[in-house]
């Protein structure tokens, strides 16, 4: 069956066309969701939603029927297979991670996705494809942002501007690097933590905006996928 995925965050939309294959990716503003829902409407093919913003889902989902289309399925935390009970909630975009990482990494291993968009969050699994529990906290982006509102007197930071975490010698690289430092040991906390509830089995997958940059910082990435969502969105529509 042909489709169009689409993952609308809280930054960007991206949607493409399943057909076995994922091709086509197309990216839109998610501030710009009145055009991006009639472009995605106007593609012709059913839609698989998977979306953290009620209102752009909406507006998605009004355009598709203004074209006569059809939604095929809508990614959400009552989700039964081929990963369940996540709480009341639960981003989309995270339950498509997990599910995409599961489906395709984990092998009968329990698995920890990574997302490093907007928000930074961390969500697992069991290898029975049930939820083990996650945690949330502000993306690396926005805490850049908050910095620099917090400290006008300070420098604004470009976290891209980093390759490993090293001590700084001035002004912008103690305050960029300690940033960037900061967040890659949360990550590595968090990936104890789940450790020692889960085992030392756990798979980890980072996906997200910000996965490419952090992952060589830290030897707790076993796996960097930056189709994760769209690959979760096939394999919750395959498993329906």
């Amino acid at each position: 069956m042909k489709y169009l995925a689409v993952d609308v965050g809280n930054t960007n939309v991206k949607f493409a066309t399943v057909d076995g294959a994922i091709s086509g990716i197309t990216r839109g503003a998610t501030a710009e969701i009145d055009s991006v829902a009639e472009e995605i409407a106007r593609v012709g093919l059913p839609v698989a939603l998977c979306s953290v913003r009620p209102g752009a889902a909406d507006k998605i989902k009004a355009a598709i029927g203004r074209q006569g289309g059809s939604l095929l399925l809508e990614i959400k935390c009552d989700i039964q297979r081929p990963v369940s009970e996540f709480y009341t909630g639960m981003g989309a975009d995270r339950i498509a991670a997990v599910a995409g990482a599961w489906d395709q990494y984990a092998q009968q291993r329990p698995v920890a996705v990574i997302g490093l968009g907007t928000g930074t969050t961390i969500t697992t699994v069991g290898k029975d494809g049930r939820f083990c529990g996650g945690l949330t906290t502000l993306g690396l982006g926005p805490i850049c942002k908050s910095l620099t509102e917090a400290l006008p007197a300070l420098p604004p930071i470009d976290p891209g501007s980093v390759s490993s975490v090293e001590p700084g010698f001035d002004v912008y690289s103690a305050l960029c690097n300690g940033t960037v430092g900061a967040h890659v040991g949360l990550i590595e906390y968090w990936v104890k933590i789940f450790k020692q509830r889960l085992g030392e089995e756990l798979l980890v997958v980072a996906t997200g905006g910000w996965s490419e940059l952090i992952s060589p910082m830290t030897q707790c990435i076993d796996q960097v996928d930056p189709m994760l969502t769209f690959k979760g969105i096939r394999t919750i529509v395959s498993a329906g």
